[in-house]
């Protein structure tokens, strides 16, 4: 019993080596394989690069682009101040707070103007009230003489509006003449078009509407200088007919004369002080944003004195910024690519991954030189900051797009590579393998650079390879992309043509 189970583990060791045995050279025949396939690879067939990394050259279209460095600055900021110097009596707003144009503000005190205003309005009543009490009666010959210039007053009035009448109805009847003869016109150059008719019957056609409209426009000079002349008609006999009351009231001239101008004086107190009063009310000059605030409630404000922070004395209540735009300094070089009307790219140092866009809205007229540096202020709107992210101050840089290049040769900057001081390209040898050719290039915008000369459409490049395999194939040192940086950094050079 004891034998049997001795042999029985003996028999089923053997069979677990000769299971072992078994898998272990299953494993030994397929990393051979696995070894042989691989020599076959490597030995036998191109290599990866040759194929999986090999693009071919092509003409595209590139993007002429000038960068610069910018700023976020608002459009307008201006420090909001009361005309009089004055207490703070209610503070509408905190600073980060949008306005509208016309939004109260702040309310400066105003208890001391209400009451001079209701008393300068008394005086004006009374004012009034005398001079209403003067407009009385007058002799009788003086009346008749004054009831005659009326008349005659009148009877201008009468002749300078059927002026007027006849002026209206030449206005109606050129503008219906030049209707008719810019129809007949713009059929005539139709027809010229399709050759029914020679240039010069449209000539004529064009002219006479060209003489149409310098009639109109004589006609319209005549209507205007008739409506003139009804209105000083009309204003003289005003005048007459006031005189011509007064007459009537029985009052002297001179005593009516110096009521109406006491009337006047207690209605200019009377603005003046209503004006005061209103100005008590500061409001936004225009759209924007509290930028900084400067005097609280129960604060004097007094425009006088230069304002820093809070206090119980300042020269101005709030700062308003309005809209946004950017300012990048551009230099000299590149104005004579610049228009107004131009895309502008924005990216901005704490939104990196962030891209807005604007138009050119203006191109300063004038340098600034700093340290013989010269640059020109280009402004730009901003177009797409709905969530408002952009603050003022913020730098950014800015792209300005301006124009392309149609149908030339192109490459992915990361294409370029530099060997030893000389600029090209790696391009496949007869066997497959990346040999260096150099070129010439060009412009770079985006991820595109353009080759001057050195390669021709369809030839084949090789996108990128390794620090590896550029030292496998005896490019060791090699740098790829534009300006010579290493495979992983990937960076540009500064533009070329």
């Amino acid at each position: 019993m004891l034998k049997q189970k001795l042999d029985n583990k003996t028999v089923g060791a053997k069979g677990s080596s000769k299971v072992r045995f078994l898998i272990l050279g299953g494993i030994l025949s397929l990393g051979a394989g696995l070894t042989f396939a691989g020599y076959q690879y490597l030995g036998n067939s191109p290599p990866a690069e040759s194929t999986a990394s090999l693009i071919s050259v092509s003409k595209d279209a590139l993007d002429l682009s000038i960068t610069a460095s910018g700023t976020i600055r608002p459009i307008q900021e201006v420090k909001i101040s009361p005309k009089q110097t004055g207490l703070v009596k209610r503070l509408y707003v905190q600073q980060g707070q949008r306005v509208k144009k016309g939004d109260l503000i702040a309310l400066m005190d105003d208890s001391n103007l209400i009451g001079q205003v209701e008393s300068a309005r008394s005086a004006m009543e009374l004012a009034q009230a005398n001079y209403d009490k003067l407009l009385r009666g007058n002799r009788p010959q003086e009346i008749k003489e004054a009831e005659a210039q009326v008349d005659k007053a009148e009877d201008g009035v009468t002749f300078a509006t059927k002026a007027y009448n006849r002026a209206v109805s030449m206005v109606r009847s050129k503008k219906a003449e030049l209707l008719r003869d810019k129809v007949n016109a713009q059929r005539m150059v139709k027809l010229a078009r399709e050759g029914a008719v020679s240039d010069q019957d449209r000539l004529n056609a064009v002219t006479v509407e060209s003489v149409a409209s310098i009639s109109l426009d004589q006609a319209k000079q005549e209507l205007s200088q008739a409506e003139s002349s009804v209105e000083q008609a009309r204003a003289e006999l005003e005048t007459l007919k006031q005189r011509l009351s007064l007459l009537q009231a029985g009052s002297r001239e001179e005593d009516i004369r110096a009521a109406r101008h006491a009337v006047s004086q207690a209605r200019g107190q009377l603005k003046f002080l209503s004006s005061q009063l209103n100005d008590c009310r500061i409001k936004a000059p225009f759209n924007g944003v509290i930028s900084q605030k400067y005097a609280d409630e129960g604060a004097i404000v007094a425009p006088t004195t230069a304002a820093a922070t809070t206090s119980a004395t300042s020269s101005s209540i709030v700062a308003l910024a309005g809209e946004l735009e950017m300012v990048a300094s551009v230099s000299e070089t590149d104005m004579a690519h610049l228009r107004v009307g131009q895309t502008t790219r924005i990216i901005a140092n704490a939104y990196p991954d962030r891209q807005f866009t604007g138009k050119v809205v203006l191109i300063a007229p004038a340098a600034v030189v700093t340290q013989n540096v010269t640059t020109f202020e280009v402004h730009s709107t901003i177009e797409d900051d709905r969530e408002g992210l952009l603050m003022s101050g913020m730098n950014v840089k800015a792209e300005f797009l301006a124009g392309q290049l149609p149908d030339v040769l192109t490459v992915p900057a990361v294409c370029i590579i530099s060997e030893k001081g000389k600029t090209g390209v790696l391009v496949p040898d007869e066997n497959g393998n990346p040999q260096f050719k150099k070129v010439r290039i060009g412009r770079t915008a985006g991820n595109k650079t353009r080759i001057l000369s050195g390669l021709k459409d369809g030839d084949q490049v090789f996108l990128s390879l390794t620090e590896e395999q550029l030292a496998e194939h005896g490019y060791e040192g090699a740098k790829w992309g534009r300006g010579g940086k290493s495979v992983r950094r990937k960076m540009g050079l500064p533009r070329g043509r």
